[in-house]
């Protein structure tokens, strides 16, 4: 009798143990997040260029950040403008710009041919 008794009393110490030894380790696990959002950026652009900076495609920032942006034209075009989700892109008219991370955003840099096509070359 007496050895189940110990049986018992050693059973409940081992889970009181594995209790409070959880307890820190789901309170670190959930204390992890510095609590700052991140947003999606989601850039793109028109037929005569694209945006060498950052890229484009989809990109993830935390709140707040400012991130550069630079729309590189092909020969025989030239940048326009940034349009879409604009509100916080610094100059919209400008292909060298910025954009401060405050919510979810799309953009799109725009060209439009410079002049006329040249001669084709055979």
């Amino acid at each position: 009798m007496r050895m189940i008794l110990s049986a018992r009393r050693h059973h409940h110490l081992v889970r009181v143990s594995i209790f409070l030894i959880m307890v820190p380790l789901i309170a670190g696990i959930v204390g992890c997040g510095d609590g700052s959002k991140s947003y999606t950026l989601t850039i793109s652009s028109t037929a005569g260029g694209s945006v060498t900076i950052p890229g484009e495609g989809t990109f993830t920032y935390d709140e707040g950040t400012v991130v550069n942006l630079t729309a590189t034209p092909d020969d025989g075009y030239g940048f326009q403008a940034w349009t879409r989700d604009i509100q916080d892109i610094a100059d919209p008219n400008s292909r060298a710009t910025t954009i401060t991370m405050h919510g979810k955003y799309s953009i799109t840099a725009n060209f439009g041919q410079t002049g006329p096509p040249g001669p084709s070359v055979p």
